[in-house]
């Protein structure tokens, strides 16, 4: 019987947790101890507003004038700059057409087409690893037509899967 009792008079000395209906949320948004953002003393209701409130992009006006500033100057930087194929950026350089070149003369051509690009700062590579026409192939038919802004000094990355999504990591393993 006294453990009975040991426990009972232990039991009385606990608190009890809060209702949900007692807490305040604003209380908790103006903590920033993240500790105190979990779901059991939160309702559903209350998550909405703080989530609402998140989105909607509360910021300092300090933040926010410090952003729209570096925004306008991004857009007069290069909202002179002339826009110019890649093919006349890297000035015009003759490269036959893949249909007529052997495997060795096309190893030989890639070489000489990736140190034109690499001369001026603009690199092309793939996650996989497509064979030499292809690569030959997607520099010369799609790559030379893009526009990058005639400046000089500029790192430029082209990146083959962002022209051909549709090939994920299993089919990348084809191209080996």
């Amino acid at each position: 019987m006294t453990g009975k009792k040991s426990q009972n008079k232990d039991s009385k000395n606990l608190k009890k947790p809060k209702k949900k209906s007692e807490e305040k949320p604003d209380d908790l948004i103006e903590d920033d101890n993240d500790d105190l953002m979990d779901t059991d003393l939160i309702s559903d209701r209350d998550i909405d507003k703080m989530l609402e409130s998140e989105s909607l992009g509360v910021l300092d006006e300090e933040d926010d004038e410090e952003f729209i500033q570096k925004v306008e100057e991004f857009k007069k930087e290069h909202s002179k700059s002339k826009m110019v194929k890649v093919y006349d950026y890297i000035g015009k350089p003759k490269f036959p057409e893949l249909k007529k070149l052997d495997p060795e003369n096309l190893k030989k051509e890639l070489r000489k087409l990736i140190v034109a690009l690499d001369s001026k700062n603009i690199i092309v590579h793939s996650h996989g690893d497509p064979d030499n026409a292809e690569k030959y192939r997607f520099i010369t038919e799609e790559i030379f037509s893009e526009y990058v802004e005639d400046k000089k000094g500029q790192h430029i990355t082209f990146v083959y899967e962002d022209y051909h999504p549709e090939l994920d990591d299993d089919d990348d393993e084809e191209f080996l």
